[in-house]
């Protein structure tokens, strides 16, 4: 949950940093050991600027050499190595819930990397494990959301919400969809609902007034 609340505020080498340490913590995988990963100094970014997270900005890509740049390559190498140790991990621990586990935090490493097909992939892994799980559903969402597939986000974040009718986040991100399909009077319902469940959320009014 840490590394999902990271990738929210967009601090992608903290939300990598943890689930680094998520594997190197987790019981089942004590035994597998961590070494041999490959250094993060030997990988390039692999990956270009993408678009928006939704509701939100991605910080820009500096020019090549920039401090700025040269983190973000540090961070992506790291993120390469993260994603090493989960995919050993799949082998390690093949036991449903473990793999969902696993599943799950790839989504997340696929996130940081704005690689949404394969963030997509891993989060219905998980959710073929645990249908009920709310937060999954939404996660799936938001990640067909990022990719400007807001249409097909939809129907995850009406299961979220139907899983759990009270969860502010999910009508959040369902009102940030329909408003990305122009579908502005759901959209609007959509903020007025989750401003009710959450009143404290004043930052869903300047939404509301756009949709």
């Amino acid at each position: 949950a840490l590394g999902v609340a990271y990738v929210n505020e967009l601090d992608h080498e903290r939300a990598v940093e943890t689930l680094r340490g998520w594997v190197a913590n987790h019981p089942l995988y004590a035994g597998m050991g961590l070494n041999g990963t490959g250094g993060a100094e030997e990988e390039e970014d692999l990956y270009g600027a993408g678009d928006d997270v939704e509701g939100e900005d991605i910080d820009g890509i500096g020019g090549t050499g920039s401090p700025h740049n040269r983190m973000r390559s540090r961070t992506m190498a790291e993120m390469r190595d993260v994603e090493r140790l989960l995919l050993r991990a799949l082998e390690y621990d093949r036991t449903a819930d473990a793999a969902a586990d696993v599943y799950e935090a790839l989504g997340v490493v696929y996130n940081v990397s704005r690689d949404y097909d394969a963030a997509v992939s891993s989060f219905r892994r998980a959710i073929d494990v645990r249908p009920d799980d709310y937060q999954l559903r939404n996660k799936l969402g938001a990640t067909l959301a990022n990719g400007n597939r807001s249409d097909e986000a939809l129907p995850s974040y009406h299961v979220a919400i139907k899983l759990k009718p009270k969860y502010a986040r999910g009508w959040l991100n369902m009102a940030i969809a329909h408003s990305n399909m122009h579908n502005y009077e759901e959209a609007a319902r959509s903020y007025l609902q989750t401003l009710s469940l959450n009143p404290e959320a004043r930052h869903v009014w300047s939404y509301l007034r756009i949709a």
